[in-house]
């Protein structure tokens, strides 16, 4: 059991620190007299000046003043605004040792919410693109275009992001020399390299690089054509989609092959989206389902399968909480692998309550909350279900963020 100290710090004070570790969320950990110290932009090994920011009870949290000895993997950074900018928290890293990073957090994810010692995490499948990966953006007015300040207190003005796709830098530019609204403005580009714009009214601190589709729903309802594994699909351009397309279908690729090896014969994919883990996979399933609460996303996912030819398929929409049981019952459970795509707040409890009954008998868990993928497959084992590996995917370079793939079988 952790001993609690009493703190011993005070806001503005300056301290010199050894960094042990890094954490999940990125900042690395210090401590003074064994009172720990978050501390952003550091790295294992180094010993740090910081300036304290706010101390609490079990922990303070600090500003990097400068680093005293650096670590050897220790890298300059490419952006202009780093450091300054919510966005990236892991450029002044080296790549490989990043990858490293994100493989130890998730495995102390698992030990320490999922109670799981010695999880079977494999090392994480790094980015094609380390930068210029991201097919969407969102910067924010009123003002000249920005993002979020790390503690999200104003709106840094940029006219560039080294993590955006080449395109999406290039509209970008054009859009820097205008004067915003109060809006966010979206800027999303495809695999053909088109560019579209859309704005809408802004909400208070919204995460300038967003993946979660409820941050910002818009008005649009054009569609917009995405190539993945060599199929092509129609995508509302307001709905989700992965914003790093090499790793998604590197990930997509690894579903494949572990459907393909479970043996079964039916896919039910919840959470679907526009059914891309449904239709990458319906070659190789007798029939497919799938489950999803977007009405644009669910009519594209139907309209997806008419256009590459499916004819054993049905797309539900409505929430997986509500629709997931009956998807089931309609299975066959032991020839039935479902598929779990989640938002970051992970399975609801009446989803996993279905499948301690239903029990189908294999599991693709897909998340990029490895803390509430951890949770959950907390809740599963207890179901019967037996962890045979998590496969992170690096769908977000530079950044604190990680994709990860668990598979669980009966």
């Amino acid at each position: 059991m952790e001993t609690e100290t009493t703190p011993i710090l005070q806001p503005g004070q300056r301290v010199e620190l050894d960094i042990t570790t890094v954490a999940f969320g990125g900042d690395g950990i210090g401590r003074v007299d064994n009172f720990v110290v978050f501390v952003p932009f550091v790295v294992e090994g180094e010993r740090v000046e910081v300036e304290i920011v706010e101390v609490k009870r079990r922990y303070a949290t600090a500003d990097l003043v400068r680093v005293i000895t650096p670590s050897a993997r220790r890298v300059e950074p490419r952006c202009p605004y780093y450091m300054k900018c919510a966005g990236c928290q892991y450029q002044h890293i080296d790549y490989a040792f990043q990858l490293e990073i994100k493989r130890k957090q998730i495995s102390d994810v698992f030990g320490r919410i999922g109670k799981i010692q010695n999880a079977p995490i494999e090392a994480v499948v790094g980015s094609p693109r380390a930068y210029h990966y991201r097919n969407k953006i969102v910067v924010h007015g009123p003002g000249k275009p920005g993002f979020w300040s790390p503690r999200g207190r104003s709106i840094l003005a940029i006219d560039q992001c080294p993590i955006a796709r080449e395109e999406v830098n290039a509209k970008l530019a054009e859009i820097s020399q205008q004067s915003l609204e109060n809006v966010h403005v979206t800027i999303r580009t495809n695999s053909e390299r088109e560019v579209w714009t859309y704005s809408e009214v802004r909400r208070e601190h919204a995460d300038s690089l967003d993946e979660d589709p409820a941050a910002e729903l818009p008005i649009t309802h054009k569609m917009i054509e995405e190539t993945i594994l060599r199929k092509t699909l129609q995508v509302p351009l307001g709905s989700f989609f992965q914003v790093n397309r090499e790793v998604i279908e590197l990930a997509l690729q690894h579903a494949r092959d572990v459907f393909t090896a479970s043996g079964c014969k039916v896919l039910v994919d919840a959470y679907c989206g526009v059914g891309l883990f449904a239709l990458m996979l319906a070659d190789r399933a007798q029939h497919v389902y799938g489950i999803e609460e977007d009405p644009k996303a669910i009519k594209a996912a139907n309209e997806n399968a008419k256009r590459l030819g499916l004819t054993s398929y049905d797309f539900y929409p409505g929430k997986t909480e509500r629709l997931l049981f009956y998807t089931l019952r309609q299975c066959k459970l032991d020839e039935t692998c479902l598929i779990l795509d989640p938002p970051r707040s992970g399975c609801a409890p009446v989803v996993l309550k279905t499948l301690r009954e239903q029990k189908p008998r294999k599991i693709i868990y897909v998340s990029c909350a490895p803390a509430m993928l951890a949770r959950d497959i907390k809740e599963l084992i207890k179901s019967g279900y037996k962890l045979e590996r998590v496969t992170p995917f690096d769908m977000f370079p530079q950044t604190a963020h990680c994709e990860a793939v668990a598979e669980l079988t009966l």
